[in-house]
């Protein structure tokens, strides 16, 4: 780099200052809080069928048990698309067809007539089916499998230890994303 180029440099980095006064705020110290928010504002939101899950989640966020808030906002998340499907009118129905039409000819299909029926179901195949049947799009099964690779690494004896800056993204992408509804395609 040339001394002139240096000198431009430094003066866009002046002008942008003077645009944008007040110190920069850095995700290392913005994102903890931002994510323990995001799961206090999901707690207070939640229906009552899942919000002692989160209430544990904020517990053991805030006693750095990354691990068990993992575990605690996956099963919250779980249970809000269970509830997802069991409140839609033909939530039950749809997810049913959409069963048949990719495991209908599957030795391991399972019939699907009640929402109860949905927990004898592997995660993965039932994020699978919340697609095929509309109630989420691609992208968020996508994101969701990923989140479940996570927290089957962490619900099981495998060694692993996610460390904080894990937990914030596990938890923000599925709080902001799944439990406030806005990935969801059904009312």
């Amino acid at each position: 780099m040339t001394f002139p180029e240096s000198i431009r440099r430094l003066d866009r980095l002046r002008q942008l200052q003077t645009l944008y006064p007040g110190s920069p705020k850095t995700g290392k110290h913005e994102s903890p809080e931002l994510a323990l928010q995001s799961l206090v504002d999901a707690r207070d939101a939640a229906p009552e069928r899942y919000s002692d899950y989160l209430e544990e989640a904020v517990a053991a966020y805030e006693s750095s048990l990354y691990r068990a808030a993992i575990l605690m906002v996956w099963s919250a998340t779980i249970e809000h698309l269970y509830g997802v499907i069991r409140t839609h009118p033909d939530g039950i129905k749809l997810v049913e067809q959409a069963n048949t039409a990719r495991f209908g000819s599957s030795r391991s299909y399972r019939e699907i007539k009640k929402a109860d029926d949905l927990m004898y179901m592997s995660e993965s195949n039932f994020l699978q089916l919340c697609e095929d049947a509309g109630a989420i799009n691609r992208n968020a099964r996508k994101v969701l499998i990923e989140r479940l690779d996570l927290r089957n690494r962490c619900g099981h004896p495998t060694g692993y230890k996610p460390g904080r800056e894990e937990a914030v993204v596990f938890i923000e992408s599925l709080t902001l994303n799944i439990l406030t509804g806005s990935w969801i395609n059904w009312p």
